[in-house]
């Protein structure tokens, strides 16, 4: 719930230009008093500003209403007066602000001005639009620059907000200091926590409570001005969001929301006793986003009527009373982290501020099987492309594969239901880095039957032919849910519901693609069922858990593999990039055509320098945008949505912006054209597959013509300009049929100036422009022959050169008549912009094919450039994942660690399976030495090599390893109330269950969280496990005892980290000095020098002295132990000798 219902903190105290600006935009007066009353009034206005130069930043500051004896103002100072904008307002009775008292005469002057109706602020914003977008335009520009200083003191003083020495009216109408203090919201009883309601008076307590929801009194609505009954009636049912409540040309904020206004994007509280701040609706882009990426959700609220539609509406419902007369407005969008949508306009994806993350939308639901077993269903969508993906699957008690789809498809949003999930999944959702949303069972997280109907009756037109397969296999006919989708379908519903809920369901499932979700471990379990049958038959994708993904920090933003390899040019190709690294594949030839591909760009540098280059000019996600164009280009979506009805005021600019966007669609699709010219001469069987015709063996599809043929079928300059796509002549008929109205029209006004230039004698023209057009300009001389039907509008000029303006009853309906004609001529040229668009979406998902084809090759030209930037590099030679156990191998000659410098890092090797049955490295040595390094250096090549690129070592063979787990670190988590050992042992039990013999095993210091003798029991059965199963492992340890048990274990190797000691056997702990050497070799280590690491972190040195002498007697202790052992064994008498050696130095 976006609103907080404490007593408001106090806001930021800083007052930018942006703010004061932002807030407060110019106003002039109503413009339908003579032109006596005009001058008067801009004569007062100058003196008024040259006083008080604040002044001019004055404009309405609550909700308009239509009714003058309905303005809302506001309890303000002593000080007060009234603005008069007609005679008739002279008697009007004033109301008090106070939301929850009547209302009240007085006689008080006024001192803030009062809030026309919504047609009189019609007639002001017409008037200032110039003014208040370069006002608008100036401030945001200021105050965007920290740096830039005014140098000039009385530009400060004139600009700056109320000083303490200025006069109480110097800031009359600009916003009051964010000082605390309580406003009217927070008195009112239905929105305090202890009695708050939803829509259906539920309390928190109850469980169907819906926190979207709001119930507020009939008796507190009955007592609101028609104005803030609209606010309060759309805010009962949107009561999570925070809205921008279009006035006007401006978003108002109200309440609770006005305060989030002023403590998230630096508002100023407007004068009253309740809440209010607002901003140019030029400006709703930045603030949307600044608020959603803050976590709040925001509604925009639009006027969808005009004045002059809402007086024809009063006319025709024959209505006229007060809560009538007030233009209507809807919710037209819902925005917060996961529905996000470029179809709008208000901001261009051409100008490169769309972070190329995907923010998925997740939906999950849960039903228990068993004690032991969970089976969840889940659908996520990335809005902005349109792409669902929906599957089912069971778990294990840790939830290890939906953790690992947490990592993989991390979300923005998760949507749960209210009452279904167990208590161990809701800890993980609540753990969760996302927005959480809990749905009421059926009635909002709809069923899988209801889901279906739902795309049945609104996207499939009720044929189940239309469906998607994806969607096919889980329904048993007549749009009923089979066995196998239950949960699927119903998770589907989750997303569904939320996406209409927030009236984006029409915009993203016109796009939509249905993909199916399996774990991929639940892929490698059911081909390896299946090896005996069809050994060709193996996992797609290597298989990388959320431990995984952490502990090798493969997906994160800082200092992560992806970091490292990502020179992608295109926002797409950078979450293709994502997807590999966090899925590498196990298909042999894949990986093969990957690594020819990447090998030949890296050893052509011209090649690769020209598809970088090429790819870099782009400038536009371009599967965004394509996305987009199939959004605007769709007629449902475009005509039945209340934004289709929504009155812009900065339409225009909305229109240029998607324009921009259309034609930069087009040029990144006519530059993509030439890349199978680049191409032509490369030999790589996947290059040419991404880059040439289907004439030349590949799967790029030429579209050149049809991109010439969009690009000459406008006017590109001109609609950049104006916002709009201008057909030519004889192209659109409706176009044409208004043309020719317009010209009718046009001709008809001529004919009738003509006639009147016969009656009054001499030569007339019109004067005016917008909506004072028509005027006939008639020589002062002449006036006495006016037709006495004339009305004298303005004069102008004295002597020879005065003139008179006036209109008629014909020139009033020839301005009425062209308006009409020109709105009629504005829905036209939208519709044919849509068409524009529709024609383009025909080829929709060719266009996306290209798409995918260039992310594909953005990536391998990202891999080769990576590879290019090593100090050395190889291909790996990679062979199939293995049909039998002991077949399996990996071998790297003098391999670095991917993400470290080369001059920083000594190179080491390791060899498991291929000359030797071992498959078990058992590594130890000194801390500090570089035993977890070694270990992930491993893994990530692993990772590198099957991705297909290039890596950092002299050579590299293996078999395919279809699985990497890793326990490394020594980590509690107090959340789930596990202790580190636990956490270690959950695990470690993933691995043991899960692992095959082409799986690869990262374990760190397994067994330090508990006492000795229990950690040591553990890893030496996890040991004894790991090397029966042949899996290729890395084991390291500080427990010696495990060397000396599997030194002779054909199994398993025994290396270490080697370092040289300086002094080792000086009676003083403290002389003894470890130099490490970074290098893995052969062998076992004889201590683990951890007396070195206490004097590294400056622990007093008579305590290490201490601590060394009480390690020898422990050592001889057990050395005692193990000689008998040994001899009651029947040990060689090497090995007893050996050990007593050692049990002499203890006691020395």
């Amino acid at each position: 719930m976006s609103q907080k219902f404490k007593a408001s903190p106090k806001p930021s105290p800083k007052n930018t230009l942006f703010n004061y600006f932002s807030k407060n935009p110019g106003n002039t007066p109503q413009s339908q008093n003579s032109a006596e009353e005009i001058n008067v009034s801009k004569k007062d206005n100058e003196q008024k500003l040259s006083a008080k130069k604040l002044e001019f930043g004055k404009r309405p500051t609550s909700i308009q209403d239509s009714s003058d004896e309905d303005e809302i103002k506001l309890t303000t100072s002593s000080k007060k007066r009234k603005v008069i904008e007609s005679d008739e307002d002279d008697n009007t009775e004033n109301t008090d602000s106070n939301l929850n008292s009547p209302k009240k005469t007085t006689s008080a002057i006024k001192k803030r001005p009062i809030i026309e109706s919504d047609e009189e602020t019609e007639k002001k914003n017409q008037n200032t639009s110039k003014s208040a977008s370069k006002l608008a335009k100036f401030t945001e520009t200021y105050s965007s620059s920290n740096e830039e200083k005014v140098q000039d003191d009385k530009v400060l003083k004139t600009l700056s907000i109320k000083n303490d020495d200025d006069d109480e009216d110097s800031c009359d109408g600009v916003g009051i200091e964010n000082e605390a203090k309580v406003w009217a919201h927070e008195k009112l009883e239905f929105l305090k926590p202890e009695n708050i309601r939803d829509a259906n008076k539920n309390r928190p307590n109850h469980p169907d409570y819906d926190p979207r929801t709001l119930y507020v009194p009939p008796e507190f609505l009955k007592n609101q001005t028609p104005g803030h009954l609209q606010w309060w009636t759309l805010k009962s049912l949107y009561f999570d969001c925070v809205f921008f409540f279009k006035v006007g040309k401006f978003y108002e904020l109200y309440h609770q929301d006005a305060v989030i206004g002023v403590k998230e994007l630096g508002f100023t509280f407007m004068k009253g006793d309740f809440a209010h701040s607002g901003f140019p609706e030029s400006a709703y882009d930045k603030m949307a986003s600044t608020l959603v990426d803050k976590g709040y959700k925001v509604a925009r609220i639009e006027q969808t009527e005009t004045p002059a539609m809402m007086e024809k509406r009063c006319e025709r419902e024959n209505k006229r009373s007060k809560f009538d007369k007030v233009v209507k407005r809807e919710v037209c969008q819902i925005t917060n982290l996961g529905t996000q949508i470029y179809s709008t306009g208000q901001s261009s994806m051409s100008m490169g501020q769309i972070s190329s993350d995907a923010n998925y939308l997740l939906s999950i639901t849960e039903a228990k099987e068993s004690s032991t077993v969970k089976r969840f269903g889940i659908a996520f969508v990335e809005t902005t492309l349109g792409n669902f993906t929906i599957g089912e699957f069971d778990d294990d008690q840790q939830c290890s594969r939906l953790l690992t789809l947490l990592s993989l498809y991390t979300p923005v949003v998760v949507l749960h239901e209210k009452t279904e999930l167990s208590e161990f999944t809701a800890k993980i959702i609540k753990n969760i880095n996302a927005q959480k949303e809990k749905l009421i069972n059926e009635k909002q997280f709809w069923s899988g039957k209801k889901a279906l109907q739902f795309l049945a009756e609104n996207i499939y037109d009720n044929n189940f032919d239309k469906f998607p397969d994806v969607l096919k296999e889980m329904q048993s006919g007549d749009f009923q849910p089979a066995p196998n989708g239950l949960l699927a379908l119903k998770a589907l519903g989750g997303c569904l519901w939320y996406l209409n809920h927030n009236l984006l369901d029409q915009h993203v499932l016109s796009l939509a693609t249905f993909n199916k979700y399996t774990p991929p471990d639940e892929i490698i379990e059911a081909d390896a069922s299946k090896i005996s049958k069809d050994k060709k038959r193996h996992p797609k994708h290597m298989m990388l858990d959320a431990i995984t993904l952490r502990n090798l920090n493969i997906n994160g933003k800082e200092g992560s593999l992806f970091m490292k390899l990502d020179y992608c040019c295109t926002q797409f190709g950078k979450r293709l990039l994502m997807e590999f690294l966090c899925n590498p594949s196990c298909d042999i030839h894949e990986i093969r055509s990957r690594q020819e591909a990447v090998n030949e760009l890296s050893l052509n540098t011209e090649l690769l320098t020209d598809c970088r280059a090429l790819l870099s000019t782009l400038n536009i996600d371009l599967e965004r945008s394509i996305a987009q164009i199939h959004q605007l280009g769709n007629k449902k979506v475009m005509k039945n949505h209340p934004s289709s009805r929504a009155i812009l005021y900065e339409a225009e600019t909305y229109g240029k912006n998607k324009i921009t966007d259309f034609v930069a669609a087009l040029n990144a699709l006519e530059q993509l054209m030439n890349i199978p010219k680049i191409f032509e001469d490369c030999n790589s069987h996947l290059l040419r597959l991404l880059t040439q015709t289907n004439t030349n063996g590949g799967e790029f599809i030429d579209m050149s013509e049809n991109i010439e043929k969009f690009k000459k079928s406008f006017d590109i300059d001109h609609a950049k300009k104006t916002g709009y796509i201008i057909p030519g002549r004889n192209v659109d008929d409706e176009y044409d049929e208004v043309l020719n109205e317009i010209d009718e029209l046009e001709a008809e006004i001529k004919n009738y100036l003509k006639q009147q230039e016969k009656i009054i004698g001499t030569k007339l023209v019109y004067f005016g422009s917008d909506r004072k057009r028509y005027q006939i300009e008639v020589p002062e001389s002449y006036c006495k022959k006016v037709p006495s039907d004339f009305t004298m509008e303005s004069s102008k000029g004295k002597g020879k050169n005065a003139v008179v303006r006036y209109t008629s009853e014909e020139t009033k309906d020839f301005l009425r008549r062209m308006q009409e004609l020109e709105d009629k001529k504005k829905h036209v040229l939208d519709d044919f912009g849509r068409k524009t668009f529709e024609k383009f979406s025909n080829d929709y998902f060719k266009y996306k094919k290209i798409v995918n084809l260039v992310a594909k090759l953005d990536v391998i030209a990202s891999l080769a450039e990576y590879s290019r930037n090593l100090s050395s590099s190889c291909v790996p030679e990679c062979f199939d994942i293995t049909d039998k156990p002991g077949e399996s191998f990996l071998i790297i000659e003098n391999g670095l660690h991917p993400l470290m410098s080369a001059n920083d890092y000594i190179p080491n090797s390791i060899n498991t399976g291929m000359y030797s049955k071992c498959f078990f490295e058992l590594i130890t040595g000194s801390n500090m030495s570089g035993k977890s390094t070694l270990m992930r250096q491993v893994a990530l090549l692993s990772v590198l090599a099957q991705i297909g690129s290039l890596v950092p070592a002299e050579s590299m063979k293996f078999t395919l390893i279809d699985r990497i787990f890793t326990r490394l670190g020594a980590n509690d988590n107090i959340m789930e109330n596990q202790s580190t050992f636990l956490v270690e042992l959950n695990e470690t039990a993933i691995i043991l269950k899960h692992c095959t013999f082409n799986s690869l095993v990262i374990l760190d210091e397994l067994g330090r969280g508990t006492s000795t003798y229990d950690g040591t029991a553990i890893a030496r059965a996890v040991c004894d496990f790991l090397a029966e199963k042949k899996c290729r492992s890395l084991f390291s340890t500080h427990y010696h005892s495990l060397v000396e048990d599997f030194q002779d274990d054909e199994r398993i190797h025994l290396g270490h980290m080697a370092c040289v000691v300086e002094n080792e056997n000086s009676e003083d702990i403290i002389k003894e000095n470890v130099t490490f050497l970074y290098k893995y070799i052969s062998g076992s280590s004889s201590r683990s020098f951890g007396f070195n690491a206490a004097k590294l972190a400056g622990i007093d040195h008579d305590i290490i002295r201490r601590a060394f002498e009480v390690s020898k007697k422990v050592e001889a202790e057990s050395l005692k132990l193990r000689i008998k052992s040994k001899i009651l064994l029947g040990a060689k008498d090497d090995e007893i000798k050996k050990l007593i050696v050692k049990f002499k130095k203890c006691l020395s």
